[in-house]
């Protein structure tokens, strides 16, 4: 995908600044059309599109990204990131997630509307809901903790599974803009 509209790459998803005053519209349509990103495609239908504000990936540095979330993590596990902490804000829609702390194994089910602060390299959480179809997110990373793997937890054998173990044949992506992204 070399050039990207918001409704052409996302089908007929609503956006954020449809839900917006006409000045946040047209400021957030402008900035996402000119910025790099990919789509990620599970079973060739999107599942998430990230659109990369500061930072391509590489996590050398703090990272903001807005994030489409399309679907649900149904076909998941648990899985964790790379980072020591990362702010979620919802700029649209909702999500619920559950979360799992491998110290105390403690499970939590939380619906996110506004904030999600999300810390700890030893948690694991999933996006289990989207009440309203989809949620647009604005997310803030430090940099990576390039020590620590991302992956899934394995619920049964109660370990962590890299993600380049797991392998995904039914997943794709697709990036487009100008930037070449690192992750």
């Amino acid at each position: 995908m070399t050039q990207l509209s918001l409704r052409g790459a996302l089908g007929n998803q609503s956006s954020p600044e449809e839900t917006s005053n006409p000045s946040k519209k047209s400021f957030l349509n402008w900035l996402l059309q000119k910025t790099s990103g990919k789509t990620i495609y599970v079973y060739d239908e999107p599942y998430l599109t990230r659109y990369y504000l500061l930072g391509n990936g590489s996590g050398k540095s703090f990272e903001i990204y807005v994030h489409h979330m399309h679907k649900i993590d149904e076909f998941r596990w648990l899985h964790n990131h790379p980072w020591r902490w990362f702010l979620s804000i919802v700029l649209s829609g909702s999500y619920w997630q559950e979360t799992l702390n491998c110290r105390n194994g403690k499970h939590k089910h939380e619906h996110i509307r506004r904030l999600n602060l999300f810390r700890k390299l030893d948690q694991y959480h999933a996006i289990r809901e989207l009440p309203k179809g989809t949620a647009w997110t604005l997310v803030v990373v430090p940099p990576k903790q390039h020590d620590h793997q991302w992956g899934y937890w394995d619920t049964e054998t109660s370990c962590h599974i890299s993600d380049e173990t797991i392998g995904h044949e039914s997943a794709r992506t697709e990036t487009f803009g100008r930037k070449v992204l690192k992750d």
